[in-house]
């Protein structure tokens, strides 16, 4: 049985989740994991929320840091 899974933007994070789960539940986790990423200096990329019983099982991604650094500034001439 496949489940069909919702998904939308909350603080610009997106989400997927079990459509058993109301808007309210999944905001309230998703601050909670926010709230300990920030503190590991980490940035949410993604986050994914499935409802198995009474259990929410939680796959969270790491958005990836890309930094662009002109050449210019490390080459000696």
């Amino acid at each position: 049985m496949q489940t069909t899974m919702r998904h939308f933007l909350i603080d610009n994070i997106p989400v997927e989740a079990s459509p058993s789960l109301s808007h309210e539940e999944i905001t309230t986790l998703l601050n909670d994991i926010s709230q300990s990423w920030i503190w590991e200096g980490r940035q949410l990329g993604r986050v994914e929320f499935f409802r198995q019983g009474q259990w929410v099982h939680v796959c969270m991604y790491e958005k990836p840091s890309t930094l662009l650094i002109p050449l210019s500034n490390h080459i000696k001439e």
